[in-house]
């Protein structure tokens, strides 16, 4: 298929897996469509269909998450009668949230999951020649759509994290900072991306733009509420972030404890996954002008924030296929690659959306080796290609636009 009708079809297709979520989610909350199906179903399936009339996830959590913001209650407290789980979000993001949570819901929600998926993949598009961004974003698909059904915003971090990869690559330092900052605003993590700034010397003063826009962004819930209620929502949100770090969930840190049965401390591990990250920028300097070295370091960074993420659940791993996805796309086709790649294609998307996965491999324990295992394997791997001496082929050339290899002069 040529590439530009093989965009447009990609295009509809993530289009269409945010409208077909959203619909289906409408359709399943309808009192009327809701009794019908009841009424086809044996007691206790048709038990969980009753209980799709009261939406209480992510997004309702989103939603109310705003409006409690303006009204000036509490964000981080527990609703059980209307939400599942807390808030966990900063105060910024519930303001950034705020037209979501005002618009009709299944127009938000379509909404919603349209952002994430064209964020995304506008950045990779850009990040990648045009058949190699064509082929990743054609895997992607389906581990987007997974993301999806739980109204996730990590395909909107995620393509903020490519975003300003991207814009650091063409010298555009405040695009960079804006996208780190946002990011930052809706998980802490994508701070790390400020280490893109270091291979292209522009460490400092991406570090100081970046503390300018978070600043402005901390402060806009400002325009809602009164500084000391702010103030309070702040200290719950410490609170809660606090009280979570105990936790291990799908990350290296388990991994680590179910192979060796050690139980030490989240931070000594992810000091440690954090020091081998940055060792290739600090030692291999020679190979800074190297775009492919960034452009490993970028599929370093995106498996590290889920495995040394202590709260590294299912969805989570949308980084971690991302990373997966530029790198095969991107790099030279080997067997062990293609062999790693396939692998991991089969462990996530595919074992999460159109493969009827046993019982037996949803257990907390398999899904620690089904998505930890594979992309622990692909960031080692990846730690040796950064560390290697910088092959003759190497070309340094900053990301171009779409269409045009990031690796050609």
């Amino acid at each position: 298929m040529p590439t530009p009708r093989w965009r447009r079809v990609l295009i509809a297709l993530y289009l269409l897996a945010a409208f077909g979520d959203a619909a289906g989610k409408a359709l399943a909350a309808s009192p009327s469509v809701n009794r019908a199906v009841a009424r086809m179903l044996q007691s206790g399936a048709a038990a969980r269909v009753v209980e799709a009339q009261r939406p209480r996830g992510n997004f309702e959590i989103y939603r109310s998450a705003s409006r409690h913001l303006v009204s000036g209650q509490d964000m981080y407290a527990r609703y059980p009668d209307e939400l599942q789980d807390q808030f966990k979000y900063s105060p910024a993001f519930a303001v950034m949230f705020a037209p979501f949570s005002w618009l009709p819901w299944p127009l938000a929600l379509f909404l919603w999951n349209a952002l994430g998926a064209m964020v995304l993949f506008a950045a990779i598009e850009r990040l990648l020649p045009a058949r190699a961004a064509m082929l990743a974003l054609s895997f992607m698909l389906l581990e987007v759509l997974r993301v999806m059904q739980n109204a996730q915003s990590n395909t909107l971090v995620a393509g903020l994290i490519v975003a300003a990869f991207i814009a650091l690559e063409r010298g555009r330092l405040w695009r960079a900072a804006s996208a780190i900052a946002i990011g930052a605003s809706v998980k802490i993590f994508p701070l790390a991306a400020l280490s893109f700034a270091l291979p292209r010397r522009r460490a400092v003063r991406v570090g100081f733009a970046t503390a300018i826009v978070g600043l402005a962004l901390q402060l806009a819930p400002l325009l809602v509420t009164r500084p000391a209620t702010l103030l309070m929502q702040y200290r719950s949100w410490l609170a809660v972030e606090t009280g979570d770090t105990p936790e291990r969930w799908f990350s290296a840190m388990e991994l680590l404890h179910r192979l060796t049965g050690a139980d030490w401390p989240n931070w000594i591990v992810q000091l440690s996954g954090t020091l081998v990250l940055v060792a290739p920028l600090l030692v291999r300097r020679a190979r800074w002008d190297s775009a492919r070295f960034r452009l490993l370091y970028l599929c370093s960074l995106l498996l590290f924030v889920v495995l040394f993420n202590h709260q590294a659940e299912r969805a989570a791993y949308l980084f971690a296929f991302t990373s997966l996805s530029i790198w095969f796309a991107s790099e030279p086709r080997t067997a062990w690659r293609t062999a790693l790649f396939g692998i991991a294609v089969l462990t996530m998307p595919l074992m999460s959306t159109v493969l009827p996965a046993p019982a037996a491999m949803k257990t907390p324990t398999a899904m620690v080796w089904r998505l930890a295992v594979p992309s622990m394997l692909a960031w080692l791997l990846i730690q040796v290609e950064l560390w290697r001496r910088a092959p003759a082929e190497e070309v340094s050339s900053p990301a171009s636009p779409r269409g045009r290899s990031a690796r050609s002069p």
